[in-house]
């Protein structure tokens, strides 16, 4: 989802940033950041994606929904 519907999602549950931030005891500068993509932290991009009632996968699926960097590890390859 990009930002706009993230936060029109928001308005439309009457859920702030402030509310999300509260909960988590954080600041609302930093779950706007990560809704603005502007940081990666797992623990609030949950917390929005629950706020809106959405998967968090469906929320941020560049994050949950690519593929893992390397097929096999180097450790096991050894």
């Amino acid at each position: 989802m990009k930002p706009e519907d993230i936060q029109c999602a928001m308005k439309k549950k009457r859920v702030t940033q402030k509310d999300i931030a509260n909960k988590l005891h954080i600041s609302d500068m930093a779950v706007s950041r990560i809704i603005h993509r502007f940081g990666v932290s797992d623990r609030i991009m949950r917390a929005v994606a629950e706020a809106i009632d959405k998967d968090h996968r469906q929320v941020f699926p560049e994050y949950y929904l690519r593929p893992p960097r390397r097929k096999t590890s180097k450790v096991a390859a050894m």
